[in-house]
């Protein structure tokens, strides 16, 4: 009779331990916003024109004016003649520096055991290419000056499709020679000005970004905090659909103050130091930064964020999102903005008038 009762009582205090059991998931959700350039650019200049110059042996012709329309600066206008900025691309010779001959060698073996030999060859060229970019300002400030995409001492090599003799290896380099050069030319340029329009951006322009991101929810229906953490989520993410680049917070942080003040009290709830406590706290403090974070609070979030690294659980966590809200503040602080949520009118943007 002991028995059965001490195994009934082990039961129920196994079905309570696992009631309680703090089971966190990742629950994707996604937001939008105006990112701030790293160097951002006097608050008049608004508006820039793009000049390539390449040497005629790319062979770009009149396609040269269609790489500068694919350099856009989101939040700037671009203008023909005079910009508020001038960007000068230059792009340089392929030059083939070196033509060597390779063989491979593939062994194998045939039925008997006996090893066969095959030869394959190709030609390896070797070549160097240039390019690089320099922004002046309509007063005839250099902005930037010669930043190489491509330098001329960092050789490359090129590899034709291997034939079955010497002869057909050397007929194929010289009959698609010129279609090789034509080639590498348009990948090389591409990627210049690919890289070009990232680097512009990143350092001048106000693009729209969209992220991907997580809270962390408490998913155990038997725990007794599960409905509430339900009604948050949802609340969130009745919150979250108000936030995107050309709106104002307003709307969106009076829809965030119940998700706020719900995982404040979770808080409060869970003080103890067992783990399953630290779990919901660790959510609290994750959750409520990348809400901060999100309605461009960075101080509210590093709070969060430093509270979480002394919780005693998943501290790198605390390290991320401290380093997250330390960016955004930087950034508002540079741009001298409280914000990243403003429209952007650029098709209105005047050139300067000299």
């Amino acid at each position: 009779m002991k028995n059965i009762l001490f195994i009934i009582l082990a039961l129920l205090c196994i079905k309570r331990t696992e009631a309680q059991r703090v089971d966190l998931d990742r629950f994707n959700f996604s937001v939008s916003y105006r990112d701030f350039p790293e160097n951002p650019l006097p608050d008049t200049y608004k508006t820039y024109s793009i000049r390539i110059e390449a040497a005629p042996s790319l062979g770009l012709g009149y396609t040269a004016q269609n790489f500068a329309d694919d350099i856009q600066i989101d939040g700037l206008r671009k203008v023909e003649g005079t910009g508020h900025v001038t960007i000068l691309l230059m792009m340089d010779d392929i030059i083939f520096e070196k033509t060597e001959k390779k063989e491979r060698v593939q062994t194998t073996k045939d039925k008997q055991g006996n090893e066969v030999k095959k030869s394959f060859f190709s030609t390896e060229l070797v070549y160097s290419f240039a390019a690089r970019m320099s922004v002046y300002d309509y007063k005839g400030n250099t902005l930037l000056s010669n930043r190489v995409f491509f330098d001329r001492n960092n050789k490359r090599t090129f590899k034709t499709p291997e034939s079955a003799t010497i002869a057909d290896a050397d007929n194929y380099y010289s009959n698609k020679s010129s279609d090789i050069r034509a080639s590498l030319a348009r990948q090389l340029t591409t990627g210049v000005v690919s890289q070009a329009a990232a680097w512009l951006n990143d350092q001048y322009g106000y693009p729209v970004r969209r992220n991907n991101d997580i809270l962390w929810i408490l998913n155990n229906k038997r725990h007794p905090s599960y409905k509430d953490q339900q009604k948050a989520w949802n609340d969130f993410k009745n919150a979250i659909v108000l936030i995107n680049e050309n709106e104002p917070l307003d709307k969106a942080k009076e829809k965030f103050n119940p998700v706020i003040a719900y995982f404040e009290k979770v808080k409060k709830i869970y003080t103890a130091t067992d783990k399953e406590s630290r779990k919901m706290r660790y959510a609290s403090y994750f959750n409520l930064a990348k809400i901060y974070i999100y309605l461009d609070e960075p101080e509210k979030a590093l709070v969060e964020a430093d509270a979480l690294s002394m919780n005693d659980y998943d501290e790198k966590d605390g390290r991320y999102l401290r380093s997250m809200a330390e960016s955004l503040s930087e950034k508002l602080r540079k741009n001298n903005a409280d914000t990243r949520h403003f429209v952007v009118d650029a098709d209105h943007y005047d050139p300067p008038v000299k």
